[in-house]
């Protein structure tokens, strides 16, 4: 199960088996493809499918970015339509070349593809659509914003189904730590039925944007998708769960911290 409400080719990417461990620590960048182990599971069962499924995702990205182009409703966006897609596929392209030092396992190079997908159409845009705000919400967009319509029902059915509501949710905040790799830095804390809490110390996201002089980004792209899987109206309509996100280092807090709360077991 993936965390990330993207095209079926970057959900499959960003997925991650359970592990018992759920702590990882921040590993300074490789210098080069040697250095680097595949230690996801498709890295080491499926690296040529891994490979097309980066590809894969990043078409998914072009075809939704055209669509949003067609569909915003201003002229200028779809009158060059044509030279705002090649100027984001090059932009891509240069930034992924340019940090290729940032990867240090499976999951950096999925978050470098898509950290740069969103600064290229974020820059490429602005000039055209002028409000920043605007050019935000079309990342977020691409990134699955619009996929609630879709999880909200999903998520709504497997809660019906389980018998224990809190393990299931608390599992998706361990899964998210996997997911996120050795790019980032995070632990998990657990009271066993009752509190689950996902601290992140250091953001893969974070750190990129705000070299890149775009913090507002970070926001826009990992805290906007996961909140995707965690505020949803089925987890706040049960009523037995309580989840809270009580800082975020894109707004400027230490640490970003998750936490889930099992109400009835207070």
């Amino acid at each position: 199960e993936s965390l990330r409400g993207k095209p079926a080719a970057m959900m499959a990417l960003r997925s991650g088996g359970v592990r018992r461990a759920i702590a990882s620590r921040a590993r300074t960048f490789a210098s080069s493809d040697d250095d680097r182990e595949p230690d996801h599971w498709l890295s080491r069962s499926f690296p040529k499918q891994e490979a097309w499924l980066l590809e894969q995702a990043e078409q998914w990205w072009y075809k939704g970015l055209s669509a949003l182009l067609k569909s915003e409703g201003q002229s200028s966006l779809a009158t060059n339509h044509d030279l705002i897609l090649t100027q984001v596929r090059d932009r891509n392209a240069s930034l992924q070349r340019e940090n290729r030092e940032r990867i240090v396992d499976g999951r950096s190079r999925t978050h470098l593809q898509q950290a740069c997908l969103a600064l290229a159409t974020y820059e490429k845009l602005s000039p055209w659509v002028g409000d920043k705000q605007e050019s935000l919400l079309m990342v977020s967009r691409l990134l699955g914003k619009d996929s609630a319509s879709i999880l909200n029902p999903l998520q709504r059915m497997s809660m019906w189904l389980t018998r224990n509501k809190f393990s299931m949710v608390a599992k998706r905040i361990k899964l998210l730590s996997l997911d996120y790799g050795s790019s980032f830095e995070t632990s998990v804390e657990e009271e066993e039925g009752l509190e689950c809490v996902l601290t992140v110390k250091s953001c893969f996201y974070d750190r990129f944007f705000r070299e890149m002089e775009v913090p507002e980004l970070t926001s826009a792209t990992c805290c906007s998708v996961d909140a995707l899987w965690f505020t949803s109206d089925a987890i706040r309509d049960d009523g037995s769960l309580e989840f809270s996100r009580p800082s975020s280092i894109a707004e400027g807090d230490d640490a970003c911290v998750l936490r889930l709360v099992n109400r009835k077991g207070r």
